[in-house]
């Protein structure tokens, strides 16, 4: 479809909420929408979690409305990241493009961000489908334009003309029928599906029989207290159109199971479960999933979603992963470009804020302006803006930083220039953690301190004063002693095993850079109770099963992330492979994406996934390092 569109933008949430007919018609016209793309499920998400102020792009053509962006600019670690509005919540997003004109709608969408340049940083756009029209469309000249495989949904398909004894593998068919033969002994089973007047009941036992269910795991879940308005509001509206499909099975009377999913285009999507703890022993989760999809069977659907995450039980069902994906767009030349986003501006104000250090302030700055005069005309910018007091003279020890370690700047910013150039994300696997090997290798010849903590700046002082900040926070936690064996995934040049190997049992390292491993058994030559190698990055290779009381990550997380969710998976799996019943996974720094709370739900689901309890989730523990500590405890029986 090559004809011109008619944007109009909207700024305000009640704008939106106004087209909110309109809308709703388009969806219709929308084949691939989803529930996550619907009025109902978008306004009531712009109420009670949203931001003020939106960006939404409204497409119009001789038809009418063809298009609809729902955006939003949020701001996240010093940057201004463009987002689709229900990010996070949503298990997919995307624009609204009627058919035949879904790259138009893209192509329009870009183009008015690039007209707006200056109101952003990044545009980061996930949890997209393969068919999205936003994969479709080519960045503008002069953009950054990175897309990486981001989280797995597994689905179900139902062929065509089966039948009611056909719907579940074998061996889930007769667990089913023992689970439901074991309810039907203690009393009388229902199952009850949500319409206007009952859907406050049976969503209120959802958030209580969730609420139990990860509670008596030691965990908070997903639904607390401050999601509970939008999701009431959001499951009221879907009832109107037919969309919500919210079920509650009924043991007596009580409801003892409850699934929250949406039904539409032939295909239902399992958004959230729960169920009485106190019953597990017989599996009212299981019949009501079993109830849910064979009711979905009945009123036609083709496909049961499970929608993101690996949890095992899926793929009991028969479940085939199906990806999403991530875009993240930058602008060269503007505001938004990673090496010019205001020259700093960001990185500058995080110092003066004493959100960071000084000389993680600076290491940002660098990775901002891209070299030293650039950095330093940023920062005597905003020295001619400050004020005194306690901002000022932060400014002023950023200012110190650079002028007394501009040789380790000049290595660092060199460094960063590396980093960026070399691509770790997406593809194969073992692909991506070969890329990294070879990254670090080079970085290990300019610098071993700042090739593992750039803001050493290349200075060993700086990285024995970061050491120790790990190494007491282990020592609180009572996660190091003398009869402790230890693991380290990305052991870098050995720090931590030098530092650790008198204070435990056993230190083993494992990196997958040969040159790093080489410099760490220079330095932890003569410990005997070292054990180093190079591993291959998506697994711990030799390292002996239920062996270890701790398995720790510092700073190495966010390689294995950009490597993609499989290897995060495989790993986390690995550590409980490793560790002692009881033992502790810690994960110092789990990604660069910038999105605190996006990266403590992964962490949540890939405990809940593997058998974790979480003890710590995203904490800021140091001063020196900025980056978030997050905890775990390996589960006996799971």
């Amino acid at each position: 479809m090559s004809e011109r569109l008619d944007v109009e933008v909207l700024s305000r949430r009640e704008e939106l909420e106004a087209l909110r007919e309109p809308w709703s018609a388009l969806w219709q016209r929308c084949p691939a929408a989803t529930a996550f793309q619907r009025p109902e499920w978008l306004i009531p998400w712009c109420r009670a979690l949203g931001p003020e102020e939106v960006l939404a792009l409204v497409f119009r053509s001789d038809e009418g409305l063809v298009g609809l962006a729902p955006l939003a600019v949020h701001r996240i670690g010093g940057e201004r990241v463009v987002a689709l509005l229900g990010a996070g919540i949503s298990d997919y997003n995307d624009v609204l493009a009627a058919s035949g004109y879904e790259r138009a709608v893209a192509d329009a969408a870009l183009a008015c961000l690039e007209e707006r340049a200056d109101a952003w940083d990044v545009a980061d756009l996930h949890d997209l489908r393969a068919s999205s029209p936003l994969l479709l469309a080519e960045a503008p000249p002069g953009w950054s334009d990175e897309v990486e495989k981001h989280e797995a949904c597994p689905a179900v398909t139902i062929p065509e003309g089966t039948g009611p004894d056909e719907l579940f593998p074998p061996g889930m068919r007769a667990r089913v029928a023992r689970a439901r033969k074991r309810l039907a002994r203690a009393g009388d089973l229902r199952l009850d599906v949500a319409d206007a007047a009952s859907v406050d009941e049976l969503l209120e036992a959802l958030f209580a029989n969730h609420k139990a269910r990860w509670r008596s795991r030691g965990e908070g879940g997903v639904l607390d207290e401050a999601l509970r308005p939008f999701h009431r509001e959001a499951a009221r509206a879907l009832c109107a159109p037919g969309a919500l499909r919210l079920f509650g099975l009924r043991l007596d009377g009580r409801i003892i199971a409850s699934l929250y999913g949406f039904a539409e285009r032939g295909g239902l999507a399992s958004y959230i479960t729960g169920f009485d703890p106190e019953l597990a022993w017989y599996s009212p989760g299981l019949v009501m999933l079993a109830s849910a999809i064979e009711h979905a069977a009945r009123e036609g659907a083709r496909t049961v979603d499970f929608l993101r995450g690996r949890e095992p039980y899926k793929y009991d069902w028969g479940a085939v992963d199906r990806w999403t994906f991530r875009r993240r767009l930058r602008r060269r030349g503007g505001r938004g470009a990673g090496r010019e986003v205001g020259q700093g501006e960001g990185a500058v104000q995080a110092v003066m804020s004493g959100e960071a250090s000084p000389e993680v302030g600076l290491v940002r700055l660098l990775g901002a302006a891209g070299d030293l005069e650039a950095a330093a005309g940023a920062i005597d910018a905003a020295r001619l803006a400050a004020e005194e007091g306690e901002r000022a003279a932060r400014l002023e020890a950023l200012r110190r930083c650079l002028d007394e370690r501009r040789a380790g700047c000049a290595t660092v910013a060199a460094m960063l220039g590396a980093h960026r150039g070399a691509r770790v994300a997406g593809g194969d696997a073992r692909g991506a953690c070969h890329s990294t090997a070879r990254l670090f290798d080079e970085l290990c010849e300019r610098s071993e301190e700042a090739s593992v903590a750039a803001y050493s700046l290349g200075d060993p002082e700086l990285l024995e004063r970061a050491t120790r900040e790990v190494v007491e926070l282990l020592e609180r936690w009572g996660a190091i002693g003398e009869d402790r064996a230890i693991l380290q995934i990305g052991c870098g040049i050995g720090r931590f095993e030098a530092a650790l190997a008198p204070r435990v049992r056993e230190a083993w390292g494992l990196d997958v850079s040969p040159r790093m491993i080489e410099a760490a058994r220079r330095r932890c030559a003569g410990r005997s109770n070292v054990v180093l190698a190079v591993s291959s990055g998506v697994d711990l290779g030799d390292a002996p099963s239920a062996r270890f009381d701790l398995v720790y990550a510092v700073d190495s997380f966010p390689y294995i992330v950009a490597a993609g969710p499989e290897v995060v998976d495989r790993l986390v799996a690995e550590a409980r492979r490793a560790l002692r019943p009881g033992g502790e996974l810690v994960v110092l720094g789990y990604s660069y994406r910038g999105d605190p709370a996006r990266d403590a739900a992964d962490v949540a689901r890939l405990a809940a996934r593997h058998g974790f309890d979480v003890l710590t989730s995203g904490e800021r523990v140091f001063s020196l390092w900025d980056a978030r500590a997050y905890r775990l405890r390996k589960i006996e029986q799971r």
